[in-house]
């Protein structure tokens, strides 16, 4: 997929521009996997990480290929609906949700949602490009927005099996925004039920130190990463993982057996399926 450099000049005028005139959570991540689609600020953002975390660019890598190797799986197993939450720029070194499905199925159908304004102009230059795929422009917390949009609606069947991917998103929501809830509500959206690709920044493995300079240094957002159980406790309680569970990205089934050193401050990663509301009905009788 092609990609384009921005500028590494901060505007001051106010316009589209604006959206360069403080770092941002996308062009951070895109910095830290290699992309091209940021600026300077946000490389200082990305460098100022790397110092107190070292291999936070090995980590960030392995947690974008570990999406793409989960969405395969989830192809694999028949799911033809897809739902992106918090999408990000579209990898210029790696495929977009759509590409790699399309290996496994005849007609997926990929919905990208994302609120950061860099990400909207190249999704629907990139990602919004026929029937079968859509952008929507929309705060991932605002569940009845994204699910009510028109692309939703022609997009996403909820009687059918969807896999709903929030891979290094839901560590930015507040825990006063109810995260967990926010996935629920979209997961219950879907009666047929489905599969859940998720994951989020462990912290456990710092020290008190390391992590409050992480926080520090990420001046793109807010975020919130979490020790592994309470990770599991939180999000995944209630689901069946598929095996490997929940583990650092780059070991949930990798394609290269070789182990990467991704360092203390890391993805962990699982997929999860979550069943169909009927199946809540019968369980409960």
């Amino acid at each position: 997929m092609a990609s384009h450099d921005a500028s590494d000049e901060v505007p001051t005028s106010a316009g589209p521009g604006d959206m360069f005139s403080r770092p941002s959570k996308a062009r951070v991540y895109d910095d830290l996997t290699g992309g091209r689609d940021n600026v300077l600020g946000d490389r200082e953002v990305a460098s100022a990480l790397e110092k107190t975390s070292s291999q936070i660019r090995v980590a960030a890598r392995a947690n974008l290929e570990f999406a793409s190797r989960a969405s395969r799986f989830v192809a694999e197993q028949g799911v033809e609906q897809f739902l992106n939450l918090g999408c990000g720029l579209p990898p210029s070194k790696g495929e977009a949700t759509y590409t790699t499905v399309s290996r496994c199925l005849d007609d997926p159908r990929v919905l990208y949602v994302d609120s950061d304004p860099h990400v909207a102009v190249h999704a629907r230059a990139l990602l919004d490009v026929d029937d079968r795929t859509g952008f929507v422009d929309a705060d991932v917390r605002d569940v009845d927005a994204v699910l009510s949009d028109k692309k939703a609606q022609r997009l996403l069947d909820p009687g059918r099996p969807v896999c709903i991917i929030a891979t290094a998103v839901m560590h930015f929501i507040a825990p006063s925004d109810d995260p967990r809830g926010i996935l629920s509500r979209y997961m219950e959206h879907f009666t047929a039920g489905g599969y859940l690709v998720f994951s989020y920044a462990r912290d456990d493995l710092l020290s008190a130190q390391e992590r409050a300079q992480m926080l520090a240094d990420y001046t793109a957002g807010d975020v919130y990463p979490l020790p592994l159980d309470t990770i599991r406790e939180q999000f995944l309680a209630g689901l069946e993982l598929v095996e490997p569970g929940l583990v650092e990205a780059s070991t949930w089934r990798p394609d290269d057996p070789i182990e990467l050193d991704v360092g203390r401050a890391h993805f962990v990663a699982a997929v999860a399926t979550f069943p169909a509301r009927g199946d809540d009905t019968e369980a409960a009788r």
